[in-house]
């Protein structure tokens, strides 16, 4: 796989460039920008505003424009997919052996490289030891003729010719007078005196030759001469030297042609998956009463003053009204907990984004849920193998259970179950925890309990839990709020929203603590003006607080213009509603969402 190099240069303060300096290969540049354009004019990449061609003489240069405040690796992750930036080469390793052509694979071509070389050294070490022997023995004739010098100027002079001439040197090589002194052992089969052939390079000798300067450089090129017959024949006999040869030649090749690799190998990234080409962003999920699911931009919502109107935040029909919402990032795990305590697995940029004012997707084609399901809890997860978290249930008939985390990771398609509920109980909401939290659960008729987390073990995913309050009649558990053991009074707060619009802020440490299975004590102070408990949150002087009524009226409030109030309270008013209306769900935004201090309406 083969990739553009590429490099994000800052254009402005806040636009950036991506600059494409080299191409896979065979790819042609021109068509390359050509089909970046088609991208951008068909929309399918819409974060690019402008595309052109910067090269010149110094190299390639294509100057990828972004608008402002795209990510350059999401607009690269669209590239490789839908362009030649990316390209797959294929090609294989064909080689002609032993007269053959074979396909090999890497360890076959070194192996059979090194056999080739082990061949060519081999016979060119043969080689080199025939020429060297050849004109040692030249050399060697040389040396014969400068030892009887005088005796060889007579038979030359003696001779009426060449013919002749080479014949008497001939005939005198096989006497007894010459002097031979080669300076080594004669082999048994070697000719005595001179042969034709050194007697032909003796004919052909220049007289300058036959200087002392000259005559020394015969002799140490003799010398030199049986230096390298010495090492070929070592060569030839020792199956070590001969790699030690093949060894020093390869490092000499590298040395003098080897540079810098130009292509940078990198680690086989993973087929890019529709994940990668989402910009991870905080959006607002809304989920209806009948099952409609949708995602918006949670940027699109500005604050706005306690017991303003709102703002269309979904858009549903006559009889269906929003049931849940949830602030959470497009590349988060969602974990989806039914009232039947089955759990679904879901990724947030899986869920359509139709705008502030659309409908939404079914749930039913977006997960496989059995009949009579509906999701009741969803909760954000970025590492389903994390150590030491826990997920802790609550239902309506005041039964908790907490289950470790990990367990949830192996979640399937068709849904796996979460906890064990009864028939005639639905689960009410699922946290997640550190296991060593404090909880505090609220009901429907303004009791409320406060009890140690460890007073829950920890059980398996089928497990049915324990009691964690002692409900009156016709009352149930509305919400449940998780606090850390150690913090300083204030830090947190209860906000209890009923009904009919109303909300208070209550200190926790109002509440004690007491053992899980309790009765509980006040919450709020439940009138028919201001309704029942709907739903709790736990805030902070940071929080900011989403409120979502069952017609589709969305309103955000800093809660710190929520009067801070005693257990047994009223509250005051948060929402304007009409008179068949009802507040549907409320969530806290996360605080790096928070705007400025300034209240504003929503557009």
């Amino acid at each position: 796989m083969m990739r553009a190099r590429v490099a994000t240069e800052n254009l402005t303060k806040e636009k950036l460039a991506i600059i494409v300096t080299e191409i896979p290969y065979q790819v042609n540049k021109s068509k390359l920008i050509e089909r970046i354009a088609e991208l951008v004019t068909d929309k399918i990449v819409d974060d690019i505003s402008d595309v052109r061609d910067e090269s010149d003489r110094d190299g390639m240069r294509i100057v990828i424009e972004l608008k402002r405040g795209a990510q350059p690796e999401i607009v690269l992750n669209q590239l490789y997919k839908h362009t030649q930036m990316q390209e797959s080469f294929s090609m294989i390793f064909l080689a002609v052996l032993n007269g053959q052509p074979r396909e090999l694979g890497l360890d076959q071509a070194i192996r059979c490289f090194i056999d080739h070389r082990i061949d060519v050294v081999q016979r060119r070490t043969v080689y080199l030891l025939r020429k060297a022997r050849e004109r040692e023995h030249i050399l060697e004739g040389y040396k014969i003729a400068l030892d009887n010098l005088d005796t060889v100027i007579k038979i030359i002079r003696a001779s009426g010719s060449r013919v002749e001439a080479r014949e008497n040197l001939y005939a005198w090589g096989k006497g007894k007078d010459i002097v031979l002194n080669l300076d080594r052992e004669r082999l048994p089969h070697e000719e005595k005196g001179l042969t034709l052939r050194q007697i032909d390079a003796i004919l052909e000798l220049q007289l300058y030759r036959l200087t002392q300067l000259s005559i020394d450089e015969l002799l140490n090129e003799l010398k030199q001469v049986r230096e390298r017959i010495a090492e070929y024949e070592s060569i030839l006999a020792s199956e070590k030297k001969l790699r030690a040869v093949i060894v020093k030649e390869l490092e000499e090749v590298r040395d003098k042609y080897g540079d810098a690799r130009r292509t940078q190998i990198v680690d086989e990234s993973a087929e890019l998956q529709l994940e990668d080409l989402i910009a991870d962003e905080q959006v607002a999920v809304t989920v209806s009463h009948q099952g409609y699911l949708k995602r918006t931009p949670i940027s699109i919502y500005r604050q706005q003053r306690r017991g303003g109107t709102g703002r269309m935040g979904m858009k549903t029909r006559e009889e269906d009204f929003v049931a849940q919402l949830i602030v959470d990032s497009t590349h988060a795990f969602l974990l989806c907990f039914t009232n039947t305590g089955r759990v679904y697995w879901l990724k947030v940029y899986e869920i359509p984004d139709v705008g502030a004012a659309g409908k939404g997707k079914s749930m039913q084609s977006l997960l496989d849920l059995q009949p009579g399901e509906n999701v009741r809890a969803i909760l954000p997860v970025r590492d389903l193998e994390e150590e030491g978290k826990f997920i802790f249930f609550t239902t309506q008939k005041g039964t908790v259970k907490k289950t470790p985390l990990k367990d949830f990771s192996n979640v399937m398609s068709r849904g796996i179950i979460a906890i064990g509920i009864d028939e005639d109980d639905e689960l009410v909401a699922a946290r997640i925890t550190d296991g060593s939290q404090i909880v505090f659960l609220a009901t429907h008729l303004g009791m409320a309990i406060r009890f140690d987390e460890n007073d829950v073990r920890s059980m398996g995913r089928p497990a049915y839990g324990v009691r964690g309050i002692d409900l009156a009649k016709n009352d149930y558990v509305v919400g449940v709020a998780i606090t850390p053991k150690e913090h300083e009074p204030g830090d947190f707060r209860i906000l209890a929203i009923t009904e009919n619009g109303f909300g208070k802020r209550t200190n926790v440490e109002m509440y004690r603590l007491q053992t899980r299975g309790g009765k509980g004590v006040k919450n709020m102070a439940v009138t028919p003006r201001i309704g029942k408990v709907n739903t709790i949150e736990l805030v902070d002087d940071t929080s900011e607080l989403m409120v979502i009524s069952q017609f589709g009226k969305i309103i955000r409030i800093d809660t710190k213009t929520i009067r801070a109030a005693g257990r047994a309270t009223q509250g005051v008013r948060l929402l304007n509603l009409e008179p068949d209306d009802k507040v549907a769900a409320a969530v806290i935004i996360p605080p790096e969402e928070l705007k400025d201090d300034e209240p504003m309406l929503l557009q």
